[in-house]
């Protein structure tokens, strides 16, 4: 008797259920998609008992005709895709033709819809087994509705989170989707509920209040790039709003949102310096690129893709990232937000709209006036020595001299370092290292390597020229970080020290609190400030200046209620 035998076709489906349905929000993720590639401008999920006693998403879409309706429940049963050439060269959201059959293995699904001018019908499908079909009455478009999800299936059940948790999971693929389509009007319903709303009217703007809150795109940068095939579109909400996790990272492709470590990180990494360490942002980057260039069918739920060349595509992300938050003017940080919490809400313009569009050549105006980045400021004393204390008409600013000058140095330093060979300077006297022998020995192993970077030692092991940016007084903290590398990675990145170094010269270099300041070296300190590509936070994302309203002060003193 043969132990090898072929399986039912409903068997498989829950098979693949296992794959491609593992909760409730899987279900609206694909549902939605669905509707999202029948053209739909509409589209309503509503959400009953967190999605295990019903889940229904109606549509505007072109629907489908009695046949097809029958088909759509059949495994592998696609309009999407008919041969190779389609599956190397995909445009729709779906294309496997799993999803809807394998929900209705483990679900009870009634699918009503109607095409322009035809009748409307309905399937009813129950546990993977047609039940009944017939006539409905409804609008042009498609309702899907899904009870008592895996009720033949209630081993599932032990893998359900709770409602709290099952909830957040389907509000974050509705958020993602209505993200990846501003052109969609979207809405949510929990339980009767209006949750989630879009407009559909293509203005990002407006999507990300919806999603995210009223707000929150002041100070919002965008940028679109064209880099060979790939259009690059980003959306960076402001430095300030700051998440402890990468999740509002969003990024898209050709409307799909995916999940990519690398592409995520290239985000982070543009923001390098303008978050404090630990915080990520929000921010969403579309993608438009030839389907030829990318693999979509590497994961049952299409979440990953394949890149003909990823790490270009992060390394462009990156790159724009940081230009375009380099090129704006940042709002100064304002303190007392328990006063501002009280304070009333007023109309606002977006940052990118509010500022002068400015043509920028090499960093410089366009009639040679260097850009200023901070507002003109007349000093008025310090406090506790190590605060500067500003004021305008706009309010009272105060500035950590020690962040401030560690950002002035650490751009100075990222810039010098920014080339893999430095010119040299000669020591009058070969200068010894107050390093330990071990330390000594790792410099003395890679010396030929060091040379690249300007420094040259004699004889004696002792250095006899450095590179002409790194001041005397600083050679050791910069040797110190140098190898702190070689000892992890036996060789020195170049990007990484740029950085790395940078920061530990910068830091433990940089003017400390508690250290008077003449009137010359204040004025000085602000000039280099203000110049900077970044003057509001320090390389470790703290800010370096902030501003108290005159409104918040006269709250305080209770001239202004």
């Amino acid at each position: 008797m043969p132990l090898i035998r072929q399986m039912d076709e409903r068997l498989a489906n829950m098979i693949a259920a296992g794959e491609v349905v593992d909760r409730p929000a899987s279900i609206v993720k694909e549902l939605v998609e669905n509707s999202i590639d029948a053209h739909a401008t509409s589209i309503t999920v509503e959400v009953f008992d967190m999605g295990m006693s019903q889940i229904k998403v109606t549509d505007n879409g072109v629907g489908m005709d009695q046949e097809d309706a029958h088909l759509a429940f059949h495994r592998h049963a696609t309009s999407k895709i008919k041969d190779e050439f389609d599956l190397s060269h995909i445009q729709t959201l779906g294309f496997r033709g799993e999803a809807l059959a394998a929900i209705a293995s483990v679900s009870k699904v009634t699918l009503k819809t109607r095409q322009e001018d035809h009748d409307g019908c309905l399937v009813y499908v129950e546990g993977g087994h047609f039940i009944k079909d017939g006539l409905a009455t409804l609008n042009r478009g498609t309702i899907v509705e899904v009870n008592d999800l895996f009720y033949n299936t209630p081993a599932r059940f032990k893998y359900i989170k709770s409602d709290l948790t099952e909830k957040a999971m389907i509000i974050d693929i509705f958020d993602r989707l209505a993200l990846a389509h501003p052109e969609i009007r979207f809405q949510l319903y929990m339980d009767q509920k209006l949750v989630k709303e879009t407009y559909g009217n293509h203005n990002f703007f407006s999507l990300i209040d919806q999603i995210y809150g009223p707000r929150m795109t002041k100070g919002m940068i965008t940028f679109k790039e064209t880099v060979q095939k790939m259009t690059i579109e980003g959306y960076l909400l402001s430095p300030s709003i700051a998440r402890s996790r990468k999740k509002d990272i969003s990024i898209f492709v050709n409307g799909r949102f995916i999940k990519n470590y690398a592409l995520v990180q290239a985000v982070v990494d543009g923001y390098h310096s303008y978050m404090m360490v630990g915080k990520y942002p929000i921010a969403l980057i579309h993608i438009t690129i030839d389907p030829s260039l990318l693999d979509v069918n590497v994961h049952p739920q299409k979440y990953e893709v394949k890149f003909v060349n990823e790490m270009i595509l992060a390394y462009h992300i990156e790159g724009y990232v940081k230009k375009a938050l380099m090129m704006e003017k940042h709002e100064i940080p304002q303190g007392l937000e328990t006063i501002k919490k009280n304070e009333p809400q007023e109309s606002y313009t977006p940052l990118s709209m509010s500022f002068e569009n400015i043509l920028l050549e090499e960093g410089h105006l366009v009639n040679d006036i260097p850009l200023k980045r901070l507002p003109e400021l007349l000093y008025v004393g310090t406090f506790a020595g190590t605060y500067l204390l500003f004021q305008n008409e706009e309010g009272l600013f105060l500035v950590d001299q020690h962040a401030a000058a560690e950002r002035v140095r650490y751009e100075h330093y990222t810039k010098a370092l920014a080339h893999p060979k430095f010119a040299t300077k000669m020591m009058f006297i070969s200068h010894p290292l107050a390093i330990t022998s071990e330390d000594q020995s790792i410099l003395i192993l890679h010396e030929e390597e060091l040379k690249r970077f300007g420094f040259e030692f004699d004889s004696h092991h002792e250095l006899s020229a450095i590179p002409t940016w790194l001041n005397e007084n600083e050679i050791e903290i910069a040797l110190e970080s140098i190898v702190t590398m070689l000892q992890e990675k036996n060789t020195i990145d170049l990007a990484q020290l740029r950085d790395s170094l940078a920061k530990d010269v910068s830091c433990k270099g940089a003017i400390k609190a508690n250290k008077a300041l003449s009137i010359l070296e204040i004025n000085h300190l602000m000039a280099e400030l203000s110049s900077c590509d970044n003057p509001y936070h320090c390389p470790h994302g703290r800010p370096t200046i902030v501003r108290l309203t005159n409104y918040d002060i006269e709250r305080m003193f209770k001239r202004v209620v």
